[in-house]
């Protein structure tokens, strides 16, 4: 067929490349549009991509914060133990394990004044056999029930802790009866024993910080209080015999002063059934009690202006400080609020001295205060250890930070945050068995009642900023501190005139003052304080 239509006279020459051009110059002027171009049509815009969905949280959604759960210290159940002895029981069936510690109003203020230490050495000696059992087998029989003892002597109370478990708690408690009861005292342990602890005190003077730990209580009570003496003793006292370390064994461990705090998976029942059982004929001793701590140290006249001691240590790159001044008792009403006014003060890792002296300054590595529970007043104590070429500027900060804490206080967010971590201390405080055990043990050895933690926590939450800044003038002021140092020499004269403090007077590493510097007899008495609910720990 033959092709049609306007190019049909141009097909048959449409083989050439000329023809093949003038074709398509035809065709595109056929087709060209008559009048003015079209404006081009704009290109389309994709759509936005679409998000794939998220994948759901295996986690859940994120909680929101809430306001945390009143807390309130659980008081543990007081009855009659044996021989006259008394009993605080704190259930706790989550494991099967129980803690049990003895507590005894008598620690190394009860000691008598020639033989520092004593109490000390009582304790060490608990564990080192008993009943039928030398020292090897009395192990050995407590590793066997995966039981541990330990004892320990503080200033103002001993105490003996046992940890077994539900199913031996009968069987370690017949052991923890024999060490109370029966200890046996061998010569060739307690020779051992104090070597050991001869070797301790020695090594006890290498270390700035241990020297300034016996210092500062001496130089602020006076060497030969109470409160003065190192609970462990010191190097160059009397020697101790064996006999009179078991004596005063005697004399501490007794009934009528001795509270049993148990912790734990037991009852009621048990606990009185396996104590009445392991400490059965317990009887008083025929000798009198050691007295123990005075309710209060004896009254003296406030101390005229600051004072300052100093320990020598040449060449020591840093120098320990130790600032103390009066605080109060354990038992003391205005305890728990003096305990929250600490936190924002010297408290924590966060305080503001903390932060002055280690993060804004790189002076030291730590910084802290902290007012002590004793049965009689103690104290409240600021302890660092700074570059010894920054002494004067930390001595200087550490006295700002005091200054205006007893100006104007913590501020209200300070406040918040003490009494949030007053809250956690005390959740955590009974965490676990030997946490309970331990804690409600001081209570006991303080002299304070069995819901004395409940108390404690109760006021601190009752606690406003006006009331800590009232405590705040009268317990962190620092016109009556005494100032321990130990370090270099010159350094230390060198900062304390750059702060106008007096020259100090020279110690040994015991807590002996040295060139007829002469120790107070007693420190100086508290002022007064509005009543407030009863402390605990």
């Amino acid at each position: 067929m033959k092709p049609r239509g306007p190019f049909a006279r141009l097909a048959p020459a449409a083989r050439g490349p000329f023809a093949r051009a003038a074709l398509a110059a035809l065709a595109l002027g056929a087709c060209a549009p008559e009048g003015p171009a079209r404006p081009a049509r704009p290109a389309p815009v994709p759509p936005p991509p679409v998000a794939a969905p998220a994948a759901p949280d295996p986690l859940g959604p994120k909680p929101e914060a809430t306001e945390p759960a009143p807390f309130t210290p659980p008081t543990p159940l007081a009855f009659g133990g044996p021989s006259g002895s008394k009993v605080w029981l704190l259930e706790r069936h989550a494991l099967p394990l129980v803690s049990v510690a003895l507590a005894l109003p008598y620690g190394a203020s009860s000691d008598p004044p020639d033989a520092g230490g004593l109490a000390h050495l009582v304790a060490d000696m608990v564990d080192e056999g008993a009943g039928a059992r030398d020292a090897v087998a009395f192990s050995s029989a407590l590793e066997e029930l995966g039981a541990r003892l330990s004892a320990r002597a503080s200033r103002d109370y001993s105490v003996v802790v046992l940890e077994t478990t539900a199913d031996n708690l009968d069987k370690a408690l017949a052991l923890f009866g024999d060490a109370v009861l029966r200890p046996r005292h061998a010569p060739k342990d307690f020779a051992r024993v104090t070597a050991l602890w001869k070797n301790a005190l020695r090594a006890r003077g290498d270390d700035p910080s241990e020297v300034a730990r016996v210092v500062t209580p001496a130089a602020f009570f006076g060497p030969s209080h109470p409160y003065g003496r190192p609970v462990e003793g010191s190097l160059g006292g009397p020697a101790i015999a064996r006999e009179r370390v078991a004596a005063w064994h005697r004399r501490l461990f007794r009934p009528e002063a001795a509270t049993f705090v148990v912790a734990g998976d037991v009852t009621r029942e048990r606990a009185a059934s396996a104590l009445a059982a392991a400490f059965k004929g317990w009887a008083t001793p025929r000798d009198p009690a050691p007295a123990p701590a005075p309710p209060a140290p004896p009254a003296a006249p406030p101390p005229a202006g600051r004072r300052t001691v100093a320990v020598e240590r040449e060449g020591a790159p840093q120098v320990v400080i130790s600032l103390v001044r009066r605080g109060v008792a354990a038992a003391d009403p205005a305890r728990p609020a003096l305990e929250l006014l600490n936190v924002p003060l010297g408290g924590t890792f966060t305080s503001r001295l903390n932060q002055n002296l280690r993060e804004d300054h790189g002076w030291t590595y730590g910084a802290r205060t902290g007012f002590d529970a004793q049965r009689a007043d103690g104290t409240f104590l600021v302890r660092t250890s700074v570059r010894t070429d920054a002494l004067a500027e930390a001595l200087r900060e550490t006295l700002k930070e005091l200054d205006q804490m007893a100006q104007k206080g913590p501020s209200d967010a300070e406040v918040a945050g003490a009494k949030a971590l007053a809250r956690a201390d005390a959740i955590r405080s009974y965490g676990s068995l030997g946490s309970i055990a331990l804690g409600l043990a001081a209570n006991a050895g303080l002299g304070l009642p069995p819901d004395a933690d409940a108390a404690f926590l109760a006021a601190q939450m009752a606690e406003g900023r006006a009331r800590l800044a009232e405590l705040g003038r009268r317990h962190v002021d620092t016109g009556d501190l005494t100032l321990v140092f130990v370090g270099p020499r010159r350094p230390i004269e060198d900062a304390l005139a750059a702060n106008q403090l007096p020259p100090p007077e020279r110690w040994t590493n015991e807590g002996r003052p040295l060139d007829g510097a002469k120790a107070p007899d007693k420190p100086a008495a508290k002022p007064a304080d509005k009543p407030t609910p009863p402390a605990g720990r």
